[in-house]
Order: structure tokens, then C-alpha cells, then sequence
């Protein structure tokens, strides 16, 4: 015998966990966007280690002399060359200002150079010229190098943190070549839209 009521209770049941597991679907969903936002828009080096670094020093006083060695800072900008040692990697940068994650911004506000000394084997492959690099270290001194016809002296950071960031991708948008419809080869004087047909 055909009870309404029950077969009512059923599909409502079935829809609630239909809609229940589509709801999930989409929580699921939406946790993994925002973690996904989250870390694309996350801040470097890590929050334990920003959490030991004091006022930001301006990179010019770097230039200056010794003042600030054995303190922790956060600085980046461009590889220019990337060496292997027998004790490590040194990474010559040029240096840029940092953006509110700490991401380098362009060259042109760039205030000098900076070595960046690792014990750890970096490839000069992967840490190209033109990569933009963050880094978190102690300030362990000057290196007076040759660049060009002078001296320049390096400020040198012993590297804790090193965050190379990805690079790029710029759409380059394809090229049409100038279309004019009325000069179509076919098209005589006195450019007509359509060839002549003589009847």
C-alpha cells in the first residue's frame, strides 16, 4: 500500500544529503582558495625570523661602515652573478626596495650591491642573473671588490633565509597585420567592396 508520507520523508532525506554533501563540496572548496590566496600573497622570510629582526636599516648605512654587523635584516633585489665556492655560494645582487611582502620592486630604485654568502650549494641555473631574490641573514661585514675602475665596497649578509621568487609571465598579445577592406587586390579602381562582373 502506497504510503505518501514516507516515500515524502525519503526523498526529502536523499535531498538533505545531497545538498549536505554539495555544501561540503564547496566549503572544501573555498578553504583551498583561501589558503591558496594566502600563500600567494604571503610575506618572506618567515614570521620567525622577521620576528628577530629590529627598525629596518637603510641600505645606504650598510654602505657606510660596520655599524650594523651581527644584526638580523631583511634585503633583496636582483642577481647579478651567482659563484660556487669550495665553502658555499656567493650571490652578488643588486640591491632594490621592498614592497609590503618584502618583494623586491624595480631596478631603477635600486642604492647599490650586496653579497649574499650560504654555506649550501646554490645552482647558478636556477639562481639566474635577473631573478628577483629576497633575503633574511646577519650583517657580517664589507668586501671591497673591483667594479670597474674603483673599489666597490659589498655589504656581505651570512644568509638564514633565502627566498627566490618565481618568475614572470607576461601574455604578449599576437600581432594582426593592418587590415583595410577596400584595398583587397581584387578590388580595382574605384574600390568597389566587391570584384567587377561584367553581364
Amino acid at each position: 500500500m502506497w504510503e505518501p508520507g514516507c516515500n515524502a520523508i525519503a526523498f526529502s532525506e536523499s535531498s538533505e544529503d545531497k545538498l549536505g554533501g554539495e555544501w561540503k563540496l564547496l566549503v572544501s572548496f573555498m578553504v583551498l582558495l583561501t589558503l591558496g590566496i594566502y600563500a600567494g600573497c604571503a610575506t618572506v622570510p618567515s614570521r620567525q625570523f622577521r620576528q628577530q629582526v629590529g627598525p629596518p636599516v637603510p641600505f645606504h648605512e650598510l654602505l657606510k661602515g660596520d655599524a650594523h654587523r651581527g644584526e638580523r635584516i631583511v634585503l633583496g633585489g636582483y642577481i647579478l652573478e651567482t659563484v660556487n665556492e669550495p665553502d658555499g655560494t656567493r650571490v652578488t645582487v643588486l640591491q632594490a626596495p621592498l614592497n609590503s611582502r618584502n618583494e623586491p620592486k624595480a631596478t631603477d630604485l635600486s642604492q647599490g650591491r650586496f653579497v649574499v654568502r650560504t654555506d649550501k650549494f646554490l645552482d647558478p641555473e636556477i639562481y639566474r642573473k635577473d631573478r628577483k631574490l629576497t633575503v633574511g641573514g646577519k650583517v657580517s661585514g664589507a668586501s671591497p671588490q673591483p667594479l670597474g675602475n674603483r673599489t666597490y665596497r659589498y655589504p656581505v649578509i651570512k644568509a638564514e633565509e633565502i627566498y627566490l621568487w618565481p618568475k614572470e609571465s607576461r601574455y604578449t598579445r599576437p600581432y594582426y597585420p593592418y587590415y583595410d577592406y577596400w584595398y583587397y587586390p581584387w578590388h580595382r579602381y574605384p574600390y568597389y567592396p566587391y570584384p567587377w562582373y561584367l553581364w
